[in-house]
């Protein structure tokens, strides 16, 4: 067997430090909880039927074009894959993806990037990675706080 050679361009030195920066706040309203019963788990599904976006972006939840279809393990771990479409007061489109794990103590997290029209106010967002904080909001949603990758 060859011995182990990290590659030149993975020296240490070429790799910046990472860090987080606050994005933006995202709350999340549902539909009643529909589960299905699968062989990986069951399947969370749940139309995402408002809410509200602040912070660099600004705007609402379009009721009609996101949802959530989660799945919960045997484990107790939900695998979450969430689809949020947003509008601002302008009228500019911007969508939203969630992938990540929630845990029965609390623990939430999601990684999340955003698809933008490359012609509007939101360039700036394409090919950043956000991760995400969640916890359940008071009216029985969900609130999260996103953070850029730096």
């Amino acid at each position: 067997m060859d011995d182990f050679v990290i590659p030149e361009d993975r020296d240490p030195s070429l790799i910046g430090e990472i860090g987080f920066a606050p994005a933006f706040h995202l709350t999340l309203e549902y539909d009643g909880r529909h589960i299905e019963e699968t062989p990986h788990g069951d399947r969370i599904l749940r139309r995402i039927t408002g809410g509200t976006i602040f912070g660099r972006i600004e705007g609402t939840v379009y009721p009609h074009g996101a949802g959530e279809f989660s799945l919960r393990r045997e484990d107790g771990v939900t695998d979450i894959n969430g689809h949020v479409l947003l509008q601002d007061d302008s009228g500019e489109w911007f969508y939203i993806r969630n992938i990540g794990y929630s845990r029965e103590d609390g623990y939430f997290r999601v990684s999340s990037w955003v698809d933008v029209d490359v012609r509007g106010q939101y360039g700036w967002a394409l090919g950043l990675l956000f991760v995400g904080i969640a916890r359940p909001s008071e009216n029985g949603g969900l609130a999260i706080d996103y953070y850029e990758v730096l």
